[in-house]
């Protein structure tokens, strides 16, 4: 099909589908629609990166780490998979040091949550007074919108994995 035909068909014009064809365009969302439903396929399958699977290897020296608490020695975050802001899993190894909780306070995020404890042991705890000891090779899940933290009373150094999915509608 040529451009003017596919412009035609979509009532898109031929300026917009050229540039999109070089990769310079930056279509409105009613427009990847139109051609989408025109070429027979899905909007995810139209706007899908091809991404390499040496690009999927985040290495150690590149990870992002944060660390939280009053002196920033009460948790550490350590990211295991490219940025947030890129993928839509987060992954991250949580280290909690002794007598220390994740958050002042409690968190909640949009997406389900799951722990998996590696070694030490942590309650988890939810704003309802409900609490849970975890143990190394314990695992939770944690629905959306749900007030929680931890808290390690051990003497002992916790570190879990931490995953999360961002919504998608």
């Amino acid at each position: 099909m040529t451009i003017q035909e596919l412009a035609q068909r979509t009532n898109v014009s031929t300026a917009i589908i050229s540039q999109l064809e070089r990769g310079i365009g930056n279509p409105t969302l009613k427009v990847l629609t139109d051609l989408a439903n025109e070429l027979g396929i899905s909007l995810s399958e139209l706007v899908k990166e091809d991404i390499k699977n040496c690009d999927l290897i985040l290495r150690r020296e590149n990870r992002m780490v944060s660390y939280y608490g009053e002196d920033r020695k009460q948790m550490m975050c350590n990211l295991l998979v490219d940025s947030p802001l890129h993928t839509a899993l987060d992954v991250a190894m949580l280290t909690l040091e002794p007598h220390c909780e994740s958050v002042d306070g409690f968190t909640e995020h949009l997406e389900e949550e799951s722990l998996y404890m590696v070694e030490g042991e942590a309650y988890i705890v939810f704003s309802d007074s409900e609490e849970y000891l975890l143990r190394s090779g314990d695992s939770v899940r944690i629905m959306p919108n749900r007030l929680h933290k931890l808290r390690n009373d051990s003497d002992q150094t916790c570190v879990c994995i931490d995953m999360k999915c961002k919504v998608s509608y």
